[in-house]
């Protein structure tokens, strides 16, 4: 016998896809611009995120 209620994993994949869909049909109308990053945004992210795993491992430290 099915379980009468959706798990939450099936929510959350009916909540994509719903997002999705409106942001393909937001993209087609023109009210959205999907754009590649440039070399120098990339660089800035890349950076922002080394030092995020830096200062997450920081933490992560035992403490004496």
């Amino acid at each position: 016998m099915a379980h009468p209620r959706p798990s939450q994993r099936d929510l959350a994949a009916a909540r994509k896809a719903l997002r999705q869909a409106e942001m393909n049909s937001a993209i087609a109308a023109g009210r959205l611009v999907v754009r590649t990053m440039t070399a120098e945004e990339r660089d800035q992210s890349d950076a922002r995120r080394a030092v995020a795993q830096a200062r997450s491992s920081a933490q992560k430290l035992p403490r004496r």
